[in-house]
């Protein structure tokens, strides 16, 4: 019987120890940017819907040590909602901002078609091409750390990842943080290609050589697929730690589980490896919980499930420590809630499992007002678009 219970909360055991080791090898080497280059930057910003946070990004941006050449904002059609925004928003702020029109999706993802819109107004002034999403609330230093690499030489693309930010007291929000942060944490493994296209810079030249608007013409993740033709081509992608983005969670758990059961969706079928090994990580932790509590009585269960509580307070205090080091640091209340929410860990894995395994019939993705069916990583199709109101 021991025997057994070992092998049943080893892997688990191991999966928690893993992270919390992966939380102070990120801590040891974060650096805030120093290099700041000048340079001729231009922003694509891919929007749709009401886009509540339109403002507040445009703010960010404002306040950027780097201030871009212009800001394209490109919508699907007029009908979007988030064209009467972005045109409201244009006169209300300092920036050059340009409101493209994308025109409707058919093979590839809404988004992607947006950002093609936006790549075909390149011309030969811009030094930086940056992709961006609506619900960030980068700090002011953000834009010269995604361009400064490229600017001088040192690398081909220049990414980072979201860092989600407690915006609201609904229950969704903190699980986000709990859930997210300790994936921001991870190591970016080169085997995976990942890139993220929330914060994602590039040189006028690598899009020609990454052939940007023919690979983004016939798939649903802007972000996979320019990983994926980056690594055959043997670019350059730099992954910086400071690059972790705040990115306000404010919705509730249904809402949550659904973006989070879309995301594994398109990793599922853009990197089958990570979504296994996803997959494979989480149930290792919730297996463990399993065998842990039915086993109570037992002294060393006891201590287990001791070390797997204080693990996930250890993970959330380093997490804040991130936080703070990137200067994004949060009210007392706010550390405190997320230390307690450390406390239903067991439920939080569950619902992070239940991500998982949802995401494992990636034939049907629901996105927005769309649905596509997906045959495979370059054959979408658009199976049904729910009309604006």
């Amino acid at each position: 019987m021991a025997l057994t219970f070992l092998l049943l909360c080893a892997p688990g055991l191991l999966v928690a120890a893993a992270g919390l080791l992966a939380g102070f090898v990120f801590l040891a080497g974060l650096r805030l940017p120093r290099v700041q280059r000048g340079g001729v930057v231009t922003l694509i910003l891919p929007l749709t819907g009401e886009a509540r946070g339109l403002l507040t990004l445009l703010r960010a941006i404002e306040a950027q040590t780097l201030s871009p050449r212009r800001l394209l904002i490109c919508v699907e059609s007029t009908f979007d909602p988030a064209y009467a925004r972005a045109t409201r928003m244009a006169g209300e702020t300092r920036l050059p901002v340009d409101v493209v029109i994308a025109g409707e999706a058919t093979s590839c993802a809404q988004k992607c078609r947006n950002q093609i819109a936006g790549l075909q107004r390149i011309d030969g002034r811009d030094e930086v091409v940056v992709l961006l999403d609506a619900d960030i609330v980068p700090p002011p230093w953000w834009l010269s750390a995604l361009a400064s690499p490229i600017v001088d030489g040192s690398a081909d693309i220049v990414t980072g990842y979201r860092w989600p930010t407690i915006g609201s007291g609904r229950l969704g929000a903190p699980l986000a943080a709990a859930i997210d942060r300790g994936i921001a944490l991870l190591p970016r493994l080169a085997v995976f290609h990942v890139t993220w296209g929330g914060s994602l810079a590039m040189s006028p030249r690598t899009l020609k050589r990454l052939q940007a608007e023919r690979i983004l013409a016939e798939t649903l993740s802007d972000d996979c697929t320019i990983g994926a033709q980056a690594a055959t081509l043997g670019l350059r992608v730099l992954t910086r730690r400071a690059l972790l983005v705040p990115t306000p969670a404010a919705d509730g758990v249904a809402a949550l589980w659904r973006f989070g059961r879309r995301q594994y969706q398109i990793i599922r079928v853009y990197r089958p490896g990570l979504w296994w090994l996803a997959l494979l990580a989480v149930s290792a932790r919730l297996a463990a919980w399993g065998v842990l509590v039915m086993h109570l009585e037992d002294r060393w269960a006891r201590l287990a499930i001791g070390a797997l509580l204080g693990a996930a307070l250890l993970a959330a205090a380093l997490q804040a420590l991130a936080g703070r080091r990137l200067g994004f640091p949060e009210p007392p209340a706010v550390r405190l809630a997320q230390l307690a929410l450390c406390a239903g860990k067991p439920l939080v894995d569950l619902f992070h499992w239940t991500l998982v395994l949802a995401a494992s019939d990636a034939r049907s993705i629901r996105w927005g007002h769309l649905t596509y069916r997906v045959s495979g990583p370059a054959r979408i199709a658009v199976s049904r678009r729910r009309p604006w109101r």
